[in-house]
């Protein structure tokens, strides 16, 4: 049980859900084209994974910069700017990329840009990590005294 207390595992969890929630709700501003409602939700789940993924490593760069792996509680704002803008580059060049890749996506005529990239998925690398962070926060129990 205490490997599931720590903000890393929270973080991964609620990113999880809330990034799979996110996915789901924003794929009217992407071109799906022919796939079924079960391949969407199947890759909005894969989705949900790197974004949990992207979080937590978002969040161990943080938690570096600010020597304190429990910052999630006092919400500093040293590892929050680190944590958003680590989670900012990364979305910025996994979109770029994905965009331009045969194996990534297209957005419909329903999304928004600036300068060719999505402002949704954009919108959600600020929305959805701070939401995850809050969930992560309340869900952790007190500190362990040697942190």
């Amino acid at each position: 049980m205490a490997k599931l207390d720590r903000p890393e595992t929270w973080l991964a969890i609620h990113g999880y859900l809330t990034a799979f929630l996110w996915e789901m709700l924003q794929m009217p501003f992407y071109a799906m084209g022919e796939l079924s409602a079960w391949r969407v939700t199947v890759n909005c789940g894969l989705a949900s994974f790197g974004d949990a993924g992207i979080m937590v490593f978002a969040y161990l760069i943080a938690s570096w910069a600010a020597n304190d792996r429990y910052w999630l509680r006092s919400l500093k704002l040293r590892p929050l700017i680190v944590f958003l803008g680590t989670g900012q580059i990364l979305a910025l060049v996994i979109e770029f990329i994905a965009l331009r890749a045969p194996w990534g996506w297209n957005y419909s005529e329903r999304m928004p840009v600036l300068l060719g990239i999505g402002l949704i998925p954009l919108m959600m690398w600020t929305i959805v990590p701070l939401l995850a962070l809050a969930l992560a926060a309340r869900s952790l129990r007190e500190p362990p005294v040697d942190r």
